[in-house]
């Protein structure tokens, strides 16, 4: 079926037919197979397509002669874009009832026990809220780029996390290395430290995440809406959960704690000689011995060492020392 559009096409058959109209308005069928180098049935092929599609239209001459004319271009184009327009808003809103049985389906599958697929960025932010909305005790996340909420929606995630911080949900967030070249982002961060939140660094997060309870999550696989494969999960109680549960507190274990200035100046010459024994597995005796001080005063300043770089065991801090650049 012959489109509009095919008018404006100059090496089609309807293009070249129209053209000559144009050109040459109140021609025959003759003159215009000359004109155009096509036969007298293609021409009539065409200018009866044409005439159904209103593009041209026969008049006669006082002598009985039928000829044609062709209609303005303009308001021919401006008639398919009318008609396209009202193509694309008819599409929508075919796909806008069918998304609606699409996230339906989906959600019925519900939290217990189940990997689901999350296909739309909307219904991916959705769970984000979800999540942060519904944990009861503590929310792990590792955030890392693509960003994918707009200004609106990253300002009422951050209103509900300073409301459920405030209510008692411990926040731990393992953020990539990045977000020392973003103040905005990390001007943020240390807000949300200072109402009671948790945040660390990796140069390379392997995946973006957020985990609620250790009993529910939403894993983001990828951030183009146009692949045809889930650009998420939403996962519970299940295997895969439990693993990346793990892999989180791993994550967190060789994480460095956020800092403004995460430079080396910050140690003094036997804290950094602390620190480089310590990464080689000595002892408070041996180190106290090696460096002429008092058992009771490498304690402490091992504790405050350990304190700083948020680590747990010396082999932590150890690995924060090195990725601050500190040894």
């Amino acid at each position: 079926m012959t489109e509009l559009a095919e008018i404006f096409e100059p090496d089609s058959i309807h293009g070249r037919v129209y053209a000559t109209l144009v050109q040459r308005p109140r021609s025959g069928t003759a003159d215009i197979a000359r004109h155009t180098g096509l036969s007298d049935s293609a021409v009539e092929t065409a200018l009866d397509e044409l005439s159904e599609l209103r593009a041209v239209l026969r008049v006669v001459d006082a002598d009985g002669t039928p000829r044609w004319d062709a209609h303005a271009p303009e308001s021919l184009s401006e008639a398919e874009a009318r008609r396209r327009r009202q193509q694309i808003s008819t599409m929508h809103a075919a796909a806008a009832r069918l998304s609606e049985t699409f996230r339906s389906v989906r959600r019925a599958q519900g939290w217990n026990g189940a990997v689901v697929p999350v296909f739309e960025r909307a219904e991916l932010l959705a769970d984000f809220e979800t999540l942060h909305a519904n944990a009861a005790y503590g929310v792990k996340m590792v955030e890392r780029t693509p960003h994918l909420g707009d200004t609106e929606r990253d300002s009422r995630i951050s209103d509900l996390k300073q409301a459920r911080m405030a209510e008692g949900v411990r926040y731990r967030i393992l953020y990539q290395d990045t977000i020392y070249q973003d103040a905005d982002r990390l001007r943020h961060t240390l807000a949300t430290n200072a109402r009671g939140a948790q945040a660390r660094t990796l140069p390379d997060p392997p995946f973006k995440l957020i985990v609620a309870d250790d009993e529910r999550a939403s894993l983001v696989l990828h951030a183009d809406e146009r692949r045809p494969d889930p650009m998420a999960l939403r996962i519970s109680g299940s295997p895969l959960l439990d693993l990346l549960v793990r892999s989180f507190d791993v994550l967190w274990t060789l994480s460095a704690p956020i800092s403004v200035q995460p430079a080396a100046d910050e140690l003094d010459e036997r804290d950094r000689a602390i620190l480089t024994m310590m990464s080689m597995g000595a002892t408070d005796d041996t180190i106290a011995r090696r460096l002429g001080m008092s058992r009771r005063t490498v304690v402490r300043r091992t504790a405050r060492l350990l304190e700083r770089l948020g680590a747990s065991t010396r082999f932590q801090a150890g690995v924060q020392a090195i990725r601050r650049g500190w040894l």
